[in-house]
């Protein structure tokens, strides 16, 4: 099939109409998409800031959308069925990985942006063992900001396989902080948040945690080996030593975002009257994401969101890379 999506041809360039063939073939769905977020992840593949993005690229890897077509050994997905789509579009579902319900290792692994086009487009063809389908307490365009980064941080919550009532931390509190306050509030812990701006006391404290202000050295000294468990969701350069040295001696340190640039640590923080964990999470698997799904609709988790039309693609994208956005932006497919 011929599909109409929009490209950007180059590193830093404009999204513009670009057509591609795609097949539906046995395994796979097609799916109209509905919504499609520009998110900051975006607009870092769009800049190459990881040095892998494979121009003509079409961004945007959180997608909600209804299947039009299946393919012939399709069975978990029928037409009309609303699905979420995420980063990871393939797996060779026969490696080590895959066999041990960890897709997203595989090294045959297709993502978007790298291998694959993405959302920002009126079809995407995928696999529809990535294609989720969406419980029907969740809205579809509060849903959107699940289907990638949050499964990140939800895998990377339940890695740490706390019991409950630990006393946990979330270091900023951007899109990605406020989810996993959610997430670690709903599941029964005492959750702190870290920020260095006062301003978003209010709204820290209506998600559930008390905040810290990240900036005052004599606030976190107070607080050393409090926490079982810290994620950090910066992508800024800050102290690390500063958040390790709250962690109780078997404390965890859950990083699913990071600087561009190097981040020191004193590795004496790890071993010295301690044994600290340091650990990073990679998306999620199928059964990540649909754990994840079923978590959000049981207890009515959604991310608050600005929508755009595809029309203003390139406006959106600016806003982000800006960072006049401070909600998740979604783009809504109107034709």
């Amino acid at each position: 099939m011929r599909i109409k999506a929009y490209g950007i041809k180059e590193e830093g360039g404009k999204a513009e109409p670009f057509y591609y063939e795609r097949n539906v073939g046995s395994n796979e769905v097609s799916v109209k998409i509905i919504y499609c977020s520009i998110a900051r992840g975006d607009v870092q593949i769009i800049s190459n800031d990881w040095g892998d993005t494979k121009f003509p690229l079409v961004p945007g890897h959180e997608i909600v959308g209804i299947v039009e077509e299946t393919g012939s050994d399709v069975t978990a997905l029928k037409v009309g069925d609303r699905v979420g789509i995420g980063y990871q579009q393939e797996a060779c579902f026969e490696c080590e990985f895959c066999k041990s319900g960890n897709e997203q290792f595989c090294a045959l692994q297709k993502v978007i942006g790298v291998d694959c086009y993405g959302g920002l487009a009126e079809h995407i063809v995928v696999d529809n063992r990535f294609a989720f389908k969406l419980p029907p307490a969740l809205h579809s365009v509060n849903s959107v900001p699940l289907l990638s980064s949050r499964v990140t941080v939800y895998s990377g919550i339940e890695k740490a396989q706390l019991p409950v009532n630990s006393v946990v931390g979330v270091l900023g509190v951007g899109g990605l902080g406020q989810l996993a306050i959610r997430f670690l509030k709903k599941m029964g812990h005492q959750v702190y948040a870290f920020s260095h701006s006062p301003q978003k006391k209010e709204m820290i404290n209506q998600l559930g945690a008390e905040f810290i202000l990240s900036s005052n050295s004599d606030s976190l000294s107070t607080l050393n080996k409090k926490f079982d468990f810290i994620i950090s969701t910066l992508n800024a350069p800050y102290d690390m030593d500063a958040f390790l040295k709250l962690l109780k001696p078997q404390g965890k340190f859950c990083i699913v975002a990071s600087p561009l640039i190097k981040q020191p640590i004193a590795l004496g923080l790890l071993y010295d009257y301690a044994q600290r964990t340091i650990y990073g999470n990679y998306v999620g698997s199928c059964k990540n994401m649909t754990d994840m799904l079923d978590f959000a609709a049981m207890h009515h988790i959604e991310s608050d969101v600005e929508v755009m039309p595809f029309s203003k693609m390139n406006e959106a994208i600016e806003k982000v890379r800006t960072g006049e956005v401070k909600i998740r932006l979604i783009l809504e497919n109107q034709e």
